[in-house]
Protein backbone atom coordinates (compact mmCIF):
# COMPACT_ATOMS: atom_id res chain seq x y z
CA UNK A 1 0.00 0.00 0.00
CA UNK A 2 2.89 2.51 1.11
CA UNK A 3 4.51 2.20 -2.07
CA UNK A 4 1.62 2.77 -4.35
CA UNK A 5 0.91 5.82 -2.07
CA UNK A 6 4.68 7.46 -2.49
CA UNK A 7 4.95 6.70 -6.08
CA UNK A 8 1.58 8.49 -6.70
CA UNK A 9 2.93 11.06 -4.66
CA UNK A 10 5.99 11.51 -6.77
CA UNK A 11 4.60 11.69 -10.10
CA UNK A 12 0.88 13.60 -8.84
CA UNK A 13 2.30 16.46 -6.22
CA UNK A 14 1.91 19.99 -6.53
CA UNK A 15 4.76 22.14 -7.76
CA UNK A 16 4.73 24.13 -4.65
CA UNK A 17 7.83 26.02 -3.74
CA UNK A 18 8.80 25.05 -0.44
CA UNK A 19 9.19 21.92 -2.27
CA UNK A 20 12.08 22.69 -4.62
CA UNK A 21 15.10 22.68 -1.98
CA UNK A 22 12.79 21.46 1.45
CA UNK A 23 14.54 24.63 2.93
CA UNK A 24 13.39 24.14 7.00
CA UNK A 25 12.36 28.22 7.12
CA UNK A 26 10.27 28.13 4.23
CA UNK A 27 8.61 24.04 5.38
CA UNK A 28 8.07 26.17 8.59
CA UNK A 29 6.33 29.35 6.99
CA UNK A 30 4.66 27.39 5.05
CA UNK A 31 3.02 24.78 7.31
CA UNK A 32 2.18 27.89 9.33
CA UNK A 33 0.17 29.39 7.12
CA UNK A 34 -1.17 26.00 6.18
CA UNK A 35 -3.47 25.94 9.36
CA UNK A 36 -6.98 26.41 9.37
CA UNK A 37 -5.78 27.95 5.36
CA UNK A 38 -6.31 25.95 2.14
CA UNK A 39 -2.83 25.44 -0.30
CA UNK A 40 -4.49 27.89 -2.84
CA UNK A 41 -5.86 30.64 -0.37
CA UNK A 42 -2.14 30.33 1.32
CA UNK A 43 0.20 30.46 -1.90
CA UNK A 44 0.30 34.37 -2.56
CA UNK A 45 0.60 35.07 1.33
CA UNK A 46 3.58 32.58 1.35
CA UNK A 47 5.31 34.44 -2.04
CA UNK A 48 4.66 37.84 -0.52
CA UNK A 49 6.27 36.70 2.72
CA UNK A 50 9.10 34.83 1.80
CA UNK A 51 10.32 38.43 -0.54
CA UNK A 52 10.22 40.08 2.11
CA UNK A 53 11.23 37.28 4.75
CA UNK A 54 13.83 35.14 2.69
CA UNK A 55 16.03 34.30 5.70
CA UNK A 56 14.89 33.57 9.49
CA UNK A 57 17.07 36.25 10.34
CA UNK A 58 15.53 39.11 8.83
CA UNK A 59 11.73 37.54 10.03
CA UNK A 60 13.13 37.94 13.49
CA UNK A 61 14.39 41.44 12.82
CA UNK A 62 10.60 42.91 11.84
CA UNK A 63 8.69 44.57 13.43
CA UNK A 64 5.34 42.79 14.16
CA UNK A 65 2.72 45.55 12.78
CA UNK A 66 4.98 44.44 9.54
CA UNK A 67 4.26 41.31 9.42
CA UNK A 68 0.50 40.91 10.43
CA UNK A 69 0.18 43.76 7.49
CA UNK A 70 1.57 41.02 5.00
CA UNK A 71 -0.62 38.40 7.37
CA UNK A 72 -4.31 40.42 6.61
CA UNK A 73 -6.33 38.11 5.12
CA UNK A 74 -4.79 34.95 6.07
CA UNK A 75 -6.73 35.22 9.82
CA UNK A 76 -6.14 33.06 13.21
CA UNK A 77 -3.13 36.26 13.56
CA UNK A 78 -1.64 34.53 16.61
CA UNK A 79 0.02 32.38 13.95
CA UNK A 80 2.13 35.44 12.53
CA UNK A 81 2.86 36.32 16.62
CA UNK A 82 4.27 33.02 17.56
CA UNK A 83 6.14 32.48 14.40
CA UNK A 84 7.47 36.09 14.43
CA UNK A 85 8.53 35.23 18.39
CA UNK A 86 9.84 31.31 17.44
CA UNK A 87 11.94 33.34 14.86
CA UNK A 88 13.29 35.55 17.36
CA UNK A 89 14.60 32.67 19.75
CA UNK A 90 16.08 30.53 17.22
CA UNK A 91 18.67 33.72 15.98
CA UNK A 92 18.80 34.43 20.08
CA UNK A 93 19.14 30.63 20.98
CA UNK A 94 20.15 28.78 18.30
CA UNK A 95 22.75 30.38 16.45
CA UNK A 96 19.44 31.30 13.49
CA UNK A 97 19.55 27.74 12.70
CA UNK A 98 16.07 25.70 13.22
CA UNK A 99 16.29 23.02 15.62
CA UNK A 100 16.53 19.26 14.32
CA UNK A 101 15.48 18.21 17.51
CA UNK A 102 12.00 17.20 18.35
CA UNK A 103 12.39 18.72 22.60
CA UNK A 104 14.04 21.76 21.45
CA UNK A 105 11.92 22.37 18.32
CA UNK A 106 8.38 22.02 20.87
CA UNK A 107 9.67 24.25 23.01
CA UNK A 108 9.39 27.46 20.66
CA UNK A 109 6.05 29.27 20.49
CA UNK A 110 3.40 27.95 18.55
CA UNK A 111 5.14 24.44 17.47
CA UNK A 112 3.13 21.94 19.07
CA UNK A 113 2.96 17.95 17.82
CA UNK A 114 2.00 18.37 14.72
CA UNK A 115 4.05 21.36 13.87
CA UNK A 116 7.09 19.69 14.95
CA UNK A 117 6.65 16.42 13.19
CA UNK A 118 6.02 18.28 10.10
CA UNK A 119 8.63 20.12 10.20
CA UNK A 120 11.12 17.02 10.97
CA UNK A 121 9.52 15.10 8.66
CA UNK A 122 9.51 17.17 5.90
CA UNK A 123 12.77 19.49 6.30
CA UNK A 124 14.76 17.00 7.95
CA UNK A 125 13.33 14.19 6.53
CA UNK A 126 13.16 12.59 10.61
CA UNK A 127 10.50 9.76 11.06
CA UNK A 128 8.25 12.01 12.60
CA UNK A 129 4.18 11.40 12.29
CA UNK A 130 1.75 14.22 11.28
CA UNK A 131 -2.13 13.85 11.87
CA UNK A 132 -4.01 16.95 10.42
CA UNK A 133 -7.85 16.55 8.85
CA UNK A 134 -6.16 15.17 5.95
CA UNK A 135 -4.26 12.37 7.24
CA UNK A 136 -7.45 11.55 9.41
CA UNK A 137 -9.50 11.18 7.04
CA UNK A 138 -7.26 9.02 5.08
CA UNK A 139 -5.96 6.93 8.29
CA UNK A 140 -9.51 6.83 8.86
CA UNK A 141 -10.89 5.29 5.74
CA UNK A 142 -8.04 2.97 5.01
CA UNK A 143 -8.68 1.47 8.22
CA UNK A 144 -12.66 1.77 8.29
CA UNK A 145 -12.62 2.84 11.64
CA UNK A 146 -16.06 4.24 12.27
CA UNK A 147 -14.53 5.72 15.82
CA UNK A 148 -12.69 8.99 16.30
CA UNK A 149 -9.42 7.44 18.68
CA UNK A 150 -6.32 10.46 19.19
CA UNK A 151 -3.86 7.65 19.88
CA UNK A 152 -4.44 5.35 17.32
CA UNK A 153 -4.43 7.83 14.27
CA UNK A 154 -1.17 9.03 15.53
CA UNK A 155 0.05 5.64 16.29
CA UNK A 156 -0.77 4.33 12.82
CA UNK A 157 1.05 7.25 11.40
CA UNK A 158 3.86 6.81 13.61
CA UNK A 159 4.09 3.30 12.04
CA UNK A 160 3.71 4.60 8.21
CA UNK A 161 6.98 6.96 8.73
CA UNK A 162 9.28 4.30 9.94
CA UNK A 163 8.32 2.02 6.95
CA UNK A 164 9.55 4.78 3.79
CA UNK A 165 11.03 7.86 3.27
CA UNK A 166 9.21 10.07 6.13
CA UNK A 167 9.03 13.31 3.95
CA UNK A 168 7.14 11.64 1.36
CA UNK A 169 5.14 9.55 2.98
CA UNK A 170 3.61 12.39 5.38
CA UNK A 171 3.23 14.36 2.58
CA UNK A 172 1.85 11.83 0.43
CA UNK A 173 -1.05 11.29 3.21
CA UNK A 174 -1.48 14.91 3.49
CA UNK A 175 -2.04 15.35 -0.44
CA UNK A 176 -3.80 12.39 -1.38
CA UNK A 177 -6.39 13.77 1.42
CA UNK A 178 -6.49 17.41 -0.46
CA UNK A 179 -6.78 15.38 -3.82
CA UNK A 180 -8.14 12.75 -4.06
CA UNK A 181 -9.89 11.37 -0.64
CA UNK A 182 -11.70 14.42 0.06
CA UNK A 183 -14.17 15.20 2.62
CA UNK A 184 -17.18 14.95 0.04
CA UNK A 185 -17.65 13.28 -3.31
CA UNK A 186 -14.03 11.22 -2.92
CA UNK A 187 -12.86 10.36 -5.80
CA UNK A 188 -12.09 6.70 -5.56
CA UNK A 189 -11.44 5.26 -8.71
CA UNK A 190 -8.01 7.54 -9.02
CA UNK A 191 -6.83 6.27 -5.37
CA UNK A 192 -3.33 4.50 -5.46
CA UNK A 193 -4.48 2.74 -2.45
CA UNK A 194 -8.04 1.93 -3.43
CA UNK A 195 -7.50 -2.04 -2.93
CA UNK A 196 -6.14 -1.39 0.56
CA UNK A 197 -9.03 0.79 1.86
CA UNK A 198 -11.95 -1.16 4.31
CA UNK A 199 -14.08 2.16 3.88
CA UNK A 200 -14.05 1.98 -0.18
CA UNK A 201 -14.69 -2.02 -0.18
CA UNK A 202 -17.76 -1.69 2.03
CA UNK A 203 -19.10 1.46 0.95
CA UNK A 204 -18.71 3.65 3.83
CA UNK A 205 -16.76 6.67 2.20
CA UNK A 206 -19.50 9.27 3.34
CA UNK A 207 -19.65 7.34 6.93
CA UNK A 208 -15.81 7.54 7.67
CA UNK A 209 -14.70 9.86 9.20
CA UNK A 210 -17.60 10.51 11.78
CA UNK A 211 -18.46 13.98 11.50
CA UNK A 212 -17.45 16.46 14.20
CA UNK A 213 -20.34 18.04 15.65
CA UNK A 214 -19.71 21.75 15.22
CA UNK A 215 -20.92 24.03 17.43
CA UNK A 216 -23.84 26.19 17.10
CA UNK A 217 -23.85 29.28 14.70
CA UNK A 218 -24.18 32.91 17.08
CA UNK A 219 -25.50 35.50 15.32
CA UNK A 220 -23.54 39.03 16.22
CA UNK A 221 -25.12 42.32 14.83
CA UNK A 222 -22.44 45.05 14.84
CA UNK A 223 -22.37 48.98 13.84
CA UNK A 224 -18.84 49.79 12.26
CA UNK A 225 -18.43 53.74 12.10
CA UNK A 226 -16.02 55.47 9.45
CA UNK A 227 -14.82 58.84 10.70
CA UNK A 228 -12.26 60.15 8.00
CA UNK A 229 -10.41 63.17 7.88
CA UNK A 230 -8.07 63.53 4.88
CA UNK A 231 -6.12 60.17 4.20
CA UNK A 232 -6.66 58.73 7.45
CA UNK A 233 -9.50 57.08 9.56
CA UNK A 234 -10.02 56.80 12.97
CA UNK A 235 -9.33 53.28 14.28
CA UNK A 236 -8.55 51.28 17.50
CA UNK A 237 -5.84 49.15 18.09
CA UNK A 238 -6.89 45.45 18.22
CA UNK A 239 -4.29 42.67 18.93
CA UNK A 240 -1.80 44.11 17.00
CA UNK A 241 -3.85 44.78 13.92
CA UNK A 242 -6.22 48.21 13.59
CA UNK A 243 -10.14 48.07 13.47
CA UNK A 244 -12.50 50.46 12.40
CA UNK A 245 -14.40 51.15 16.15
CA UNK A 246 -17.05 48.91 16.53
CA UNK A 247 -20.49 49.20 18.92
CA UNK A 248 -23.34 46.57 19.32
CA UNK A 249 -25.46 49.51 19.31
CA UNK A 250 -24.79 53.12 17.76
CA UNK A 251 -23.21 56.10 20.13
CA UNK A 252 -24.73 59.60 20.11
CA UNK A 253 -24.32 61.29 17.16
CA UNK A 254 -25.45 61.84 13.40
CA UNK A 255 -24.58 59.24 11.20
CA UNK A 256 -25.69 58.05 7.80
CA UNK A 257 -25.61 53.82 6.78
CA UNK A 258 -23.31 53.31 3.45
CA UNK A 259 -23.79 49.57 3.79
CA UNK A 260 -23.44 46.42 4.99
CA UNK A 261 -21.18 43.38 4.97
CA UNK A 262 -21.03 40.03 6.55
CA UNK A 263 -17.96 38.16 8.34
CA UNK A 264 -17.53 34.74 9.76
CA UNK A 265 -14.97 33.52 12.51
CA UNK A 266 -15.21 30.06 14.00
CA UNK A 267 -18.58 30.03 14.55
CA UNK A 268 -19.56 33.42 14.62
CA UNK A 269 -21.39 35.38 12.30
CA UNK A 270 -20.90 38.90 12.07
CA UNK A 271 -23.74 41.04 10.28
CA UNK A 272 -22.19 44.54 10.41
CA UNK A 273 -24.13 47.33 9.20
CA UNK A 274 -21.44 50.30 8.26
CA UNK A 275 -22.14 54.09 9.11
CA UNK A 276 -20.19 57.25 8.33
CA UNK A 277 -20.35 60.02 11.03
CA UNK A 278 -18.20 61.59 13.68
CA UNK A 279 -17.04 60.19 16.92
CA UNK A 280 -17.58 62.51 19.73
CA UNK A 281 -15.85 59.95 21.74
CA UNK A 282 -12.02 59.11 20.55
CA UNK A 283 -10.64 58.34 23.43
CA UNK A 284 -8.42 54.61 22.77
CA UNK A 285 -8.60 55.44 18.75
CA UNK A 286 -6.07 56.90 16.55
CA UNK A 287 -5.87 58.37 12.97
CA UNK A 288 -4.02 55.78 10.52
CA UNK A 289 -3.52 55.74 7.18
CA UNK A 290 -5.50 52.46 6.00
CA UNK A 291 -1.73 51.60 3.85
CA UNK A 292 0.31 51.98 7.04
CA UNK A 293 -2.19 49.45 9.03
CA UNK A 294 -2.10 46.04 9.57
CA UNK A 295 -5.89 45.61 8.99
CA UNK A 296 -8.07 42.15 8.73
CA UNK A 297 -10.28 40.65 6.48
CA UNK A 298 -13.33 42.19 8.32
CA UNK A 299 -12.14 45.92 8.31
CA UNK A 300 -11.37 45.98 4.83
CA UNK A 301 -14.92 44.64 3.89
CA UNK A 302 -16.09 48.08 6.20
CA UNK A 303 -13.09 50.18 3.87
CA UNK A 304 -14.25 48.67 0.34
CA UNK A 305 -17.54 49.99 1.51
CA UNK A 306 -16.35 53.53 2.64
CA UNK A 307 -14.30 53.76 -0.97
CA UNK A 308 -17.17 53.13 -3.10
CA UNK A 309 -18.87 55.72 -0.80
CA UNK A 310 -16.27 58.35 -1.88
CA UNK A 311 -15.96 57.09 -5.59
CA UNK A 312 -19.57 57.34 -5.59
CA UNK A 313 -19.59 61.18 -3.64
CA UNK A 314 -16.83 61.95 -6.19
CA UNK A 315 -18.15 61.24 -8.99
CA UNK A 316 -21.19 63.55 -7.61
CA UNK A 317 -19.12 66.65 -7.64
Amino acid sequence: MLDSLVAWFQENQRPLPWRVSYDPYQVWVSEVMLQQTQVETALPYYERFIREFPTIESLAKAKEERVLTLWAGLGYYQRAKNLTAAAGEVVSKHGGEIPSDYDALIRLPGIGQYMAGAILSIAFNKAYPVVDGNVRRVLSRINGWTEDDTKTLWDAATRLVHEAEPRLVNQALMELGAKICSFKSPRCLLCPVQSSCIAFRVGMQDKIPPVKKRPATVHVHLFAVVHKKDDRYLMKPADGMWEFPMFSALPAGSFEKIGECRHTITHHRLDVTVCEGELTERSGLEWKRIDDAAISSLTRKVWDLAKELGDRTGEAR
